[in-house]
């Protein structure tokens, strides 16, 4: 009994981080070809939106650069639901239990393709509870900065 016990442990433990690979700093979301930071920073500074986007575009971790805000779909993306304080996958290290911005860019339709514009939403989910907040751009939230796995 404790043998099979141990065989589902671990056959649960390798599905759950399976699409996820930790080096160092970062998170690599295989899945969705992503990477993710996961540094101190990301758990204990608060910022401003425009010092967030300032931050992650002037970012460099782990040699990688090109890092940006993530949309707000990326960072639903990492929250796990069954987990609460804070509501996101286990792989994350750095992770308060507090606001963290993401961005939603305005699109506009041009025949059959799409064409982002430099107008945006803003949406702040709330890493306790996984709970997201609209369109709010004044005071101070955490940042996790992420960036095209290319």
């Amino acid at each position: 009994m404790n043998k099979l016990f141990l065989i589902l442990s671990l056959f649960f433990l390798t599905n759950v981080f399976a699409n996820y690979q930790r080096v160092n700093n970062i998170v690599i979301d295989k899945e969705l070809s992503l990477v993710w930071q996961d540094d101190k920073f990301a758990k204990i500074t608060k910022m401003s939106l425009d010092n967030s986007k300032k931050h992650c575009e002037n970012l460099s971790l782990n040699s990688k650069t090109n890092w940006r805000l993530p949309t707000y779909e990326e960072l639903l993306s990492i929250g796990d639901y069954e987990i609460y304080k804070p509501t996101i996958h286990p792989i994350f290290k750095n992770t308060a239990s507090g606001h963290y911005w993401s961005i939603i860019y305005k699109r506009v339709a041009y025949g059959d393709s799409w064409k982002p514009l430099n107008e945006f939403y803003v949406k702040r989910i709330y890493f306790s509870d996984g709970f997201s907040y609209d369109n709010d751009r004044t005071g101070k939230a955490y940042v996790r900065c992420v960036r095209d796995d290319s």
